[in-house]
């Protein structure tokens, strides 16, 4: 029930109070990332195994976006908003006591589901409760939040691992969860910017189905070395996809799940284009250059994450600057300036690593890279939400979310595949070259010995690959774990030159599409009328 009292809540208050959840899942995806070899190492998960506790939360994640961002805007954002935030804390708890890879995978996933309901709701409140003239500043806000998300998330997982145990990197979300409940409760007004319709679930069960079958063939065709199963989860995907397409087009005037009417608008559909590049580029980065810090260089956790810390301090910093630069009309130039540092960035983090490359080395890299995130996010949004009608803001921030995690689910089968591909191949020939030096009748049996670095199922822990002989002296362990650390470095520049080259590609995008169009005057909305005793929802509806 609304009060009085509620109604005049600061804008900023409200935003902050919402922002902690959104903190919340930002730091558990950075915080498993820099736990990762510990995590793996903790349930025994093979490097397929690794990518799926990382793939399966973007899966879980990605797939629903929209269907909760229409949720939201017809029952209201915070219930949707409470919802999500109730699934993800539950999933982080089953998380910590997962006994094996299969449950981490599944709840990992689950954690996902909720982060998707919990995440599409920020957008449609902030846009009710700011003037549009604030928006950039409002999302410039949320802009630096995440980098501090990303900030915190390897420096506390570095801690955590170091002094405790990767389990508690989810068990920190349950006083989190709570916290923000309470707070959204007491300060959040229950906002209902759409009208109240039914949610088809022909198109719903559609787009989660054909999503998901399209990420399981992408996430799983390296390990099944793309055989006919792989490719017919991406051809059903598709398909599905079709259909749910051809769905929507029947039923534009009867309340879509997907109005066809938002990708009409010039800034939201180029919005979409550079979300995805900067979903692809950012998830398909961190994860071979989290592992590249700890099994290459050899540094903990703890080190690790203060050495990444640069980035996301660097973004933080700069967010707010981006949305106060797109409130005055120069937001294309803001993000055509981030996509530029952050392509710069990449390349040079590419150029300057190499196996015993030191830490003073990385930094201009992350420090660049990190300006680039802090200027494309904060006006990316305000320019792409300026043109959105407030009942379809929730849809529209579940579409801008979802190509950002659809490009991140793109990058993680990408250059995953890449890195395993490449690593295996970088580590068979060494194997190779090492068995040209012994006797013929040696040299498949020392091959043999070594198929666990070269059959792609290599695990890899905190501290790099086991041994592959096992008892073998110092001199055979540095060898090996010599030639893991090229074949990796050389296997994450491969990688790292898929987003580079987005990245090229979205600038140009950038440049041709996006304008700079006035803040829109839509008026300010109205909460609903609280109801009396004898009103009934029809009542209340037309109030």
């Amino acid at each position: 029930m609304t009060t009085p009292q509620s109604r005049d809540k600061s804008p900023w208050l409200i935003l902050g109070v919402l922002s902690m959840g959104f903190f919340m899942t930002l730091l558990d995806m950075t915080i498993v990332n820099i736990a990762l070899p510990h995590v793996m190492s903790g349930v025994h998960a093979s490097l397929d195994e690794g990518l799926w506790v990382f793939s399966a939360y973007i899966l879980g994640y990605a797939t629903l976006l929209v269907v909760a961002g229409r949720l939201g805007d017809l029952f209201g954002p915070r219930r949707v908003y409470l919802y999500g935030l109730a699934l993800f804390v539950a999933a982080s708890c089953l998380c910590g006591v997962a006994p094996n890879a299969g449950v981490l995978i599944a709840a990992r996933a689950v954690q996902g589901i909720g982060g998707a309901m919990l995440a599409p709701q920020i957008l449609p409140i902030v846009t009710m409760v700011f003037p549009p003239s604030k928006w950039g500043a409002a999302f410039g806000f949320t802009g630096a939040l995440s980098g501090l998300a990303v900030l915190t998330g390897p420096t506390l997982g570095g801690v955590i691992v170091s002094y405790l145990d990767w389990r508690w990197i989810f068990y920190l979300n349950l006083p989190i969860g709570i916290a923000t409940a309470y707070l959204v409760l007491r300060h959040v007004h229950d906002y209902r910017p759409g009208k109240r319709q039914p949610l088809a679930v022909v198109p719903t069960a559609l787009l989660v189905l054909g999503l998901t079958a399209l990420a399981f063939g992408l996430i799983e065709g390296e390990r099944l070395e793309w055989n006919a199963t792989a490719w017919a989860a991406i051809a059903v995907g598709l398909l599905v996809l079709a259909s749910f397409v051809l769905d929507q087009r029947r039923h534009q005037r009867s309340g879509p799940l997907l109005p066809f009417d938002l990708l009409r608008l010039r800034n939201f559909a180029s919005a979409n284009i550079v979300a995805a590049i900067m979903g692809f580029s950012m998830l398909g980065a961190f994860l071979p250059i989290s592992l590249y810090l700890q099994t290459v260089l050899g540094m903990s956790p703890l080190r690790a994450g203060f050495t990444i810390a640069a980035m996301p301090l660097t973004s933080a910093l700069v967010a707010g600057v981006g949305g106060k630069l797109s409130d005055r009309g120069s937001g294309k130039a803001v993000i055509l300036t981030g996509l530029a540092c952050f392509t710069a960035g990449l390349g040079s983090f590419i150029l300057v690593t190499g196996t015993d490359t030191g830490t003073l080395e990385l930094l201009g890299p992350f420090v660049l890279a990190g300006l680039g995130m802090g200027l494309v996010f904060s006006p990316l949004f305000s320019v792409g939400m300026r043109q959105v009608p407030p009942p379809q803001a929730g849809v529209a921030s579940g579409l801008v979310n979802t190509s950002q995690e659809i490009g991140g689910l793109l990058a993680s089968a990408a250059i995953g595949a890449i890195l395993s591909l490449r690593l295996s191949s970088g580590l068979r020939g060494w194997v190779n070259d090492q068995a040209m030096t012994l006797p013929p009748e040696a040299r498949e049996g020392f091959k043999q010995a070594f198929a666990p670095l070269t059959d792609g199922a290599l695990k890899i822990g905190s501290g790099g690959p086991p041994p592959a002989l096992a008892g073998a002296d110092p001199a055979q362990a540095a060898k090996v774990q010599d030639a893991f650390a090229e074949a990796f470095t050389s296997a994450m520049h491969s990688g790292l030159l898929l987003p580079v080259a987005l990245l090229a590609v979205g600038w140009v995008a950038a440049l041709l599409l996006i304008r700079d169009v006035p803040a829109p005057a839509f008026g300010a909305p109205r909460p609903p009328a609280a109801r009396s005793a004898g009103s009934t929802p029809a009542a209340a509806e037309k109030a």
